[in-house]
């Protein structure tokens, strides 16, 4: 009977995950809002309670080393983020929530962690822009070296681990300056949530669980925000004199850009079907829109009438499904199998043209659509032998499946017009842990990669080596070598937009892998109360590839380079947990990350130039007692540069990020949640290139959640 009833019920799952991917993109948006609500209604008669949540100093950490170790026994710097210190961020998605960690720079592109097309929200640690990968239970979800955490509802977070420097030999590609995993509840509350604030924010969230089977359904909306960019520029004609063709400028703009409005939706479901495996599947949909107005142009000038005209819009619309399903520890045995797809299409309407002409009402405005399609898929897996106080292996071995597509109806050239390409990504990779003595411990690892079936085949082999001295139980020293690597994406090796695109991106079949070695030291120590830690490091990167701004025939036009990156650095965190319901922690790094290009080009940056900000300062406070929970988290980045592509680094001021969280719960169903992001207000820059995008102005967010 039993056998039965869980028979029903993995169908019933699977067939509703089978219906989820088969039902169009609108539809199941509906779908799953309508399905939510009443699955929510029904349940109500669900037991289920949050469990009590107990603050750890001293957590057990399996992402470094890819087996549970106590932190002051890792060989590396590493963090745990515990549900408590992410509820305590105020954050709704882990893109702001991760901005508050200690030694992360935070790169923003719009509010509440909004994308910007491409242009993603990024967390960097120890300089390096393209080396973190991000995990959702072990499996990396970056897509050509971006990954979308806004799309990830904190909600769903049960605990985030942090390795920061080189893990390449561990997790492969890409996790040059660190790595973050992300690792999702297995189990859900019974419960619903609404919150409403200024700036036309809205969010609604439910949850439930029955048993071995967890569904979640969040949605979140922004309005608008009139100056999140702006810049200086010039509206230039191309003509012809002396039989060539030339440039004229024909007057100075000030451009300014503005977001107006996005809407989010995120869908969870986690089954158990017993204690060593369960399957994952999340859905997400978001749509952001922007536009770019004329400002500033002087009084006099025939052309001022086009102050605060729109030049053009875009709206961007992503979707991505995610399925992984997990075995844990079985002998010693455990790995995932995985399905990542992700999808970008972008709209964009010209209402003038480049020399500032407006297009003719009975023509058509000049409309451009794309869409990109990124899908990885296969499995890690990976066999632990533990020998306890003696020595500890581990086997492992991974294949990827990458695909791109880009579909552009509008591109000059029917070459152009649909991309195709993919590859596969195969990885054998060991450690051998050794107990030398009672107090010392040596580890080495090891990572062989090698693709196939794309145009240019990547071979890699990258090695690590770490020492560990224990001191006494609660404090260790501990020292490493290890070695990184980056493979080109396949939009930098194979995009193909010519100079009158509107994207004007070259890719380079060329690209060189991008190669590092890193050195650590450290120091770590716990007591009942405290988390001490200090490392110093430094790196350095052969063929860091990146994208150089170029001209050819008056237009602007992006290929991809490689070139040089180094950085050396002091990292500094302590982290408390009072008796009286004080909690807090602190965290300081001082860095000088600078890059130098590879290219003969007669604007290229071949000098080393700075990078980001060389002083780190992140901090927060939390406080406990009977019905309220408060919490203030700050990040500050100073002595800090903008970086363009095609010119020297100039220092700009340091931004300042802050937050404040407040609950207060009357009874043991109810809370009254408060977040307000940017409490002093402030207009600084948070992005890192020569385009200057704000961080949002103070907002709030008034919550009420109720659990059944």
């Amino acid at each position: 009977m039993m056998g039965n009833m869980r028979t029903e019920a993995h169908c019933a799952f699977f067939s509703s995950l089978f219906l989820c991917q088969k039902a169009g993109r609108k539809r199941m948006n509906q779908k799953i809002k309508y399905v939510a609500l009443g699955i929510a209604l029904a349940c109500t008669g669900w037991t289920g309670a949050s469990a009590e949540q107990v603050y750890e100093l001293n957590p057990i950490t399996v992402t470094a080393q890819r087996y549970e170790k106590k932190d002051v026994d890792v060989p590396a710097t590493t963090q745990t983020f515990t549900e408590k210190d992410i509820a305590a961020t105020g954050a709704d998605n882990m893109s702001v929530a991760l901005g508050y960690l200690d030694g992360v720079v935070t790169s923003g592109m719009g509010p509440n962690g909004a994308s910007n097309s491409s242009m993603t929200s990024k967390i960097v640690m120890r300089g390096v822009e393209n080396g973190t990968v991000v995990m959702v239970n072990g499996t990396p979800i970056n897509w050509r070296n971006l990954y979308n955490l806004e799309n990830i509802p904190t909600s769903a977070v049960s605990r985030v681990e942090v390795v920061h420097g080189g893990g390449a030999v561990m997790y492969g590609s890409q996790a040059t300056g660190g790595v973050i995993n992300i690792i999702t509840k297995k189990k859900l509350d019974n419960q619903v949530e609404a919150g409403w604030g200024n700036r036309g924010r809205q969010s609604y969230k439910v949850s439930a669980n029955a048993g071995s089977f967890s569904f979640a359904y969040d949605y979140n909306k922004w309005g608008t925000i009139d100056k999140v960019s702006d810049y200086n520029t010039k509206v230039t004609k191309t003509t012809k004199k002396n039989g060539k063709t030339v440039t004229v400028t024909l007057f100075p703009v000030h451009m300014q850009q503005k977001f107006r409005g996005s809407e989010k939706n995120n869908f969870n479901a986690m089954y158990q079907f017993n204690d060593k495996l369960d399957l994952l599947y999340n859905h997400n949909e978001s749509t952001n829109r922007w536009s770019y107005k004329y400002s500033g142009i002087p009084e006099g000038n025939k052309y001022a009438g086009l102050n605060g005209q729109t030049r053009y819009k875009t709206k961007f619309e992503r979707d991505g499904d995610f399925i992984q399903l997990n075995l844990h520890d079985m002998d010693g045995f455990s790995g995932h199998i995985f399905y990542n797809y992700n999808s970008l299409a972008t709209h964009h309407t010209n209402f003038y043209s480049s020399e500032a002409s407006p297009y003719k009402p009975d023509n058509p405005k000049y409309r451009s659509y794309s869409k990109e399609k990124n899908k990885t898929y296969g499995y890690d897996f990976q066999k632990v032998w533990d020998q306890k106080d003696k020595q500890t292996f581990l086997l492992g071995t991974s294949l990827v499946r990458e695909e791109y597509k880009n579909h552009d109806p509008g591109a000059t050239s029917a070459l152009d017009r649909e991309i195709s390409e993919g590859r596969n990504i195969y990885a054998a990779f060991g450690s051998w842990n050794r107990n030398i003595t009672p107090k010392d411990t040596f580890t080495l690892s090891g990572r062989g990669t090698w693709t196939t079936g794309g145009k240019k085949q990547y071979h890699n082999f990258s090695t690590q080596a770490q020492y560990l001295h224990k001191l006494n139980n609660n404090q260790s020293i501990y020292a490493g070598f290890g070695q990184s690597f980056v493979l080109p994406t396949l939009r930098q090796l194979h995009s193909r937009y010519d100079i009158s695109s509107p994207d004007r991106i070259i890719g380079n079949p060329d690209l060189k892998p991008q190669k590092g070695t890193h050195y650590e030291m450290g120091w770590k120590m716990e007591t009942e109360h405290r988390q001490y830690k200090a490392a110093l490091f430094t790196e350095r990167i052969k063929d860091d590839i990146s994208f150089s701004k170029q001209k050819q025939n008056g237009q602007d036009y992006w290929n991809t380079v490689n070139e040089d990156f180094k950085n050396k650095g002091l990292e500094l965190t302590v982290k408390g947990q009072e008796k009286n319901g004080f909690g807090w922690h602190a965290g300081f790094t001082y860095q000088n990350p600078k890059t130098k290009e590879k290219s003969q080009k007669k604007t290229a940056k071949t000098y080393w130039d700075r990078h980001y900000g060389r002083i780190l300062l992140n901090g927060g406070v939390d406080y406990t007692k009977n019905k309220w929970e408060t919490a203030l988290n700050f990040s500050y980045l100073a002595d800090r540069v903008m970086t363009p592509t095609s010119a020297y680094s100039y220092d700009t001021k340091p931004y300042l990020l802050t937050s404040f969280f407040a609950k207060y719960s009357p009874n043991k169903s109810d809370d009254i949640i408060l977040t307000v992001d940017n409490i002093l207000n402030r207009e600084d820059v948070t992005s890192h290139t020569s385009s200057e995008y704000y961080s949002t102005p103070t907002t709030f967010l008034l919550s009420y959640r109720h659990r059944f």
